[in-house]
């Protein structure tokens, strides 16, 4: 999708800054065509033309994603970030660096993925069709999800041990799916998910349970 406005004015920074203003959106953002030079009348008086440009912007589900991010870190009082964008078929991954930056990601992760959740909503708009949006801080994910897999390695190893079933504390989407992944890959053990969002947990259970003497 390509976003443009086309603006006339007495000289090109002019014409430019006032494309800018209608799209919303800061120069540098923003790619140029000029389709007129500015020309002076002659003598001051006769002929002369104002500058005229072409302001444009492929707008795209990641650039939009990462647009509506950045304003809501400017409404949450946050300056100085930046977003690094890695696009990806169908899915991105906007990576924030700044400074304080760890009140964003939230108990165990609820206020990243409460932002990754609306920013993904706003990106789905753009082509009204699925597009997964993942925002990390600090490589907070990749840190989180080997804590999940070494904590179901560990927990494995226990279930496989006693042969009792193990429940996990309540987690997200993301959270159980790297529970399940793991779990997928040990012998001995198999998972499920039990419970209502947002208290849903992770049991994990031998497949040699202990039996029961009545």
């Amino acid at each position: 999708m390509l976003k443009e406005a086309i603006k006339e004015a007495t000289t090109l920074e002019e014409a430019k800054r006032a494309a800018a203003a209608e799209l919303g959106l800061e120069e540098d953002q923003l790619q140029f065509e000029i389709l007129q030079m500015p020309q002076k009348k002659t003598l001051g008086l006769f002929g002369g033309c104002p500058a005229k440009v072409r302001a444009y912007i492929e707008i795209t589900p990641a650039s939009t994603a990462a647009a509506y991010l950045d304003s809501i870190l400017k409404g949450m009082g946050v300056s100085g970030t930046t977003i690094a964008i890695k696009e990806e078929e169908n899915a991105c991954t906007l990576s924030l660096e700044g400074e304080d930056l760890g009140f964003i990601i939230g108990r165990r992760g609820d206020t990243l993925d409460a932002l990754q959740y609306l920013t993904g909503l706003v990106a789905n708009r753009v082509d009204n069709a699925y597009y997964r949006v993942t925002i990390d801080v600090g490589n907070y994910r990749e840190k989180r999800e080997k804590t999940l897999e070494n904590l179901a390695k560990k927990l494995s190893s226990q279930v496989i041990r006693t042969g009792r079933s193990v429940t996990l504390e309540p987690m997200n989407p993301y959270e159980r799916r790297v529970i399940h992944a793991t779990i997928q890959g040990i012998d001995g053990v198999t998972s499920s998910s039990i419970g209502e969002e947002p208290s849903r947990r992770v049991v994990i259970s031998s497949t040699n349970p202990v039996k029961k003497n009545y």
